[in-house]
């Protein structure tokens, strides 16, 4: 970004007649792949309690899906619903 900044201010004081800016790569991790998003919306109430999921937990989480919003599932949840 400081880059394209410094380049930018180079072409307004007519240091350069090119003007070319740089985007870097991105990479997105996601921890929530389709199986554990099905599993999620698979849990019953019963299941929850045997898997010691909080109630809200999982509802904020099965809301979310439904939306086809993006879940945060953290690695100690993520680890319950493994479990089966």
């Amino acid at each position: 970004m400081f880059e394209n900044v410094r380049e930018l201010s180079k072409h307004i004081l007519d240091k350069i007649k090119s003007l070319e800016f740089r985007i870097p790569d991105l990479t997105i991790s996601r921890n929530d792949n389709t199986q554990v998003r099905e599993r999620i919306v698979s849990i019953d109430p019963e299941k929850r309690k045997e898997l010691k999921i909080n109630k809200s937990t999982l509802w904020y989480q099965q809301k979310k899906i439904k939306e086809e919003k993006t879940i945060k599932v953290y690695n100690k949840t993520a680890g319950k619903y493994a479990k089966e």
